[in-house]
This record gives C-alpha cells, sequence and structure tokens, in this order.
C-alpha cells in the first residue's frame, strides 16, 4: 500500500521536497512528535523509505482533551483535599470546565438556595453576573428535560432555535442580569447539567459557545459529566462544613443562636440599622430560679422551662429580631426597629405568655460595644429582680 493513500494525514519528506496527501492540505508540517493545529492534536510517526520518509499523523485529539480535562479535574480535587475554600474551588472547577470540554466558551455554576439558584462561579462573561438569581421553576423550564431527568443530573444540550424559545418564556425585566451580563441573546448552544447529590439537585452548570450551534460533542457530554461530579464534591464538602459552623453557632438544647452567633451578627445587625436609620435594642433575659426547679424537679423540667423561654422568644419575634442562649439561664435578644421607649412593652408580652418567672433588661444601641450593652443590660436585669 502507498503510505500516501493512508485514511490520515501523511506527509512525504524528500530531495524535492515535501509532498502532502489530501487529508494533510492546510496541515503545517509537523516539527516534532505532536503536532497541534486548532482543536486537533495529532501523534507523529516517522517512516523512513528509499525515497524519503514518511510523517504519518495519527489523530489524540480525544485522548488529549480528556488528559487536559483530569488534569484539571484533579487540580480542583487536590485543592478539596488541601482544605481550601469550596466556594474558591467551585470558581476553581468552572474554569478548568471551560478550558477542557470541547465546545465550551464560557460557563456558570449557580447554587441552589431553597427555591432560588444563585450565580456563585463564571467564566467567558462580566462578573457583575455574579449573584443574579433565578426561581426553581425558571431553571427547570430552562433545562427542558423533565423532573425526572433533573433528579437523575442528565445532561442536555440546546441549539440556537430551543434557546431564542427557551429566552422568550423569561422578560428581561424578570432576568436582566442574564440579558445584560450573560449574553444569553448571543449563545448559540448550551450544555446543562444539574449537580446531584443524594438525590437533590445542588446546583445546575452550564457551558456556552457563541458561534457553533454543533459545537458540543459526545465526547463535551461525557467530560462535562466529570466536572459535574466533582462540582457535587465541593458541594458536599460545603455542606458539610457549613453543617459544623452552624452546629459552632447554635445552642443543642434550644436551638437558639450561641454566644458566638451573638458576637457575629451583632455588628451586621447594628450597620444594618446605620445604614437604614432605625433603632436597635439589645434585652438580657434571665430564667428565675433554674437552679431550684433542677434541684426540685430534675433537670428535664429545668430544660423544658429553657426551651418554653426560647420558643417564647422566637413567638414574640417580628422578622427583624433574633434571639440567642449565651448562659445557663441567660438569654440575649435583638430588635431591629425597636426604640428604648418600646422595650418595657415588649418584655411585659413575653412575662405574659409563660409561666415560669423572667427577669428583663434592655437598652437601645448608640453606638456602643457589644461587651459594654451586655453589661448595662445586665445590670438593669438585674435591678429587674430586685437587686441594687
Amino acid at each position: 500500500m502507498n503510505p500516501m493513500e493512508a485514511p490520515y494525514p501523511v506527509f512525504h519528506l524528500h530531495e524535492g521536497g515535501v509532498e502532502r496527501n489530501a487529508l494533510a492540505q492546510g496541515l503545517p508540517f509537523p516539527e516534532g512528535d505532536t503536532l497541534v493545529h486548532g482543536d486537533r492534536t495529532y501523534q507523529v510517526a516517522r517512516l523512513p523509505s528509499p525515497t524519503g520518509t514518511y510523517l504519518l499523523l495519527v489523530e489524540t485529539t480525544d485522548l488529549s482533551v480528556q488528559a487536559r480535562a483530569y488534569k484539571g479535574l484533579l487540580k480542583v480535587l487536590r485543592g478539596l483535599l488541601q482544605h481550601e475554600e469550596p466556594e474558591g474551588l467551585l470558581q476553581d472547577l468552572i474554569r478548568e470546565a471551560v478550558a477542557a470540554v470541547p465546545g465550551a466558551e464560557a460557563g456558570s455554576i449557580l447554587l441552589r438556595e431553597g427555591g432560588y439558584f444563585y450565580l456563585v462561579a463564571q467564566e467567558g462573561f462580566s462578573e457583575a453576573l455574579l449573584g443574579a438569581r433565578t426561581s426553581l421553576e425558571e431553571e427547570l423550564a430552562w433545562y427542558g428535560l423533565g423532573v425526572d431527568n433533573w433528579l437523575k443530573g442528565r445532561p442536555r444540550v440546546l441549539k440556537g432555535p430551543e434557546i431564542r424559545h427557551l429566552s422568550s418564556l423569561s422578560t428581561v425585566e424578570a432576568r436582566p442580569a442574564f440579558f445584560e451580563h450573560g449574553r444569553l441573546l448571543e449563545i448559540q448552544a448550551t450544555l446543562g447539567l444539574p449537580i446531584v447529590l443524594e438525590g437533590e439537585v445542588l446546583a445546575a452548570m452550564n457551558l456556552d459557545n457563541f458561534r457553533n450551534p454543533e459545537a458540543f460533542s459526545p465526547l463535551s457530554l461525557e467530560l462535562a459529566q466529570a466536572f459535574a461530579l466533582e462540582a457535587a464534591l465541593l458541594l458536599k464538602a460545603l455542606k458539610e462544613r457549613q453543617a459544623l459552623e452552624m452546629a459552632a453557632r447554635t445552642d443543642p438544647l434550644t436551638g437558639l443562636g450561641n454566644r458566638r452567633a451573638l458576637e457575629d451578627t451583632f455588628p451586621k445587625l447594628l450597620a444594618e440599622a446605620q445604614a437604614l436609620g432605625e433603632p436597635l435594642a439589645l434585652i438580657y433575659w434571665d430564667l428565675n430560679g433554674l437552679k431550684a426547679l433542677n434541684d426540685r424537679e430534675g433537670h428535664a423540667a429545668g430544660d423544658q422551662a429553657l426551651k418554653a423561654l426560647a420558643q417564647a422568644l422566637k413567638n414574640l419575634s417580628r422578622r427583624r429580631d433574633l434571639a440567642f442562649r449565651v448562659g445557663g439561664d441567660e438569654f440575649v435578644s435583638l430588635h431591629l426597629g425597636l426604640s428604648q421607649g418600646e422595650i418595657p412593652a415588649l418584655i411585659a408580652r413575653l412575662r405574659q405568655s409563660l409561666p415560669y418567672g423572667v427577669a428583663a433588661g434592655g437598652v437601645e444601641v448608640e453606638g456602643e460595644d457589644l461587651e459594654t450593652l451586655l453589661r448595662e443590660a445586665d445590670r438593669r436585669m438585674y435591678r429587674a429582680k430586685g437587686g441594687p
């Protein structure tokens, strides 16, 4: 067989110059053992002959793409094992996915919180897109393959006309960030995957192409699924970390925030009050006679009394109120929009709702640090109990 008739690109290097077969037309002459041209990769085999040397090019594009993808996946996995921040690793992941998945020119990850999805990582778009929100219903409609496939994490590809149709279902007014910063009307092909962990969709990943409706191949889907699987591992790590942080900030008996949660929350609520020009009140609560109740009826009765006070604080709280257990029988509540003159009425309402005696002292915040406020509120609470 004449090597020039082989079913792959062939160069024949001889004294008269370089000859190409039809498949090699348009390719540069390979100088080494590998030739990369556009989005294709070839391995070069040299075959000596009496008339010169044949250079046979065997395409290894898929293998090269897979190697690039798995190198990116290993990089992100290494970061996870080294306990890097999962949020930052999601940005690394979408960057690696866009670089490795054939056809991808941009991409994004939307994290689910309740009934909404928030864009938390992007590559190839404006940073103004970060934080953009869609509803669960909109995300399901954009996915387009139904709930069953959604829960199984199956990838789907949409092309130009389908994208235009689904985009028309959401008005510019409802999703301005995606139209303005997400180049929604420019996308020619989009590959979407629900990111599923233990039967629950935690996030959605989208990879986009702006030039070619046929940009995504079966290999694209295969590699995108590998990145989606790693995203699920990252989100599992994120959930576990959030659970640990929540446990560290929560009183296990009452479910209220603890002293650490109060210290973290107070400056944020104070800043919000100052920005809104509204008052902020702090009230210190003490359950009277807890030790005597424990001695008389047992610790189970004491625990029940503490839970009752915690529930009363929850019931009393408005949308902008927060309560914390900061000691054995001591609680603190923060009330945005509550002035000094309104504190006594709120304390009276809570006392009326409980069969236990409760002492309380409150103070309106005027820029003091938390420790100073706690001491003053505690002093007022102690006076309410009959102290000096």
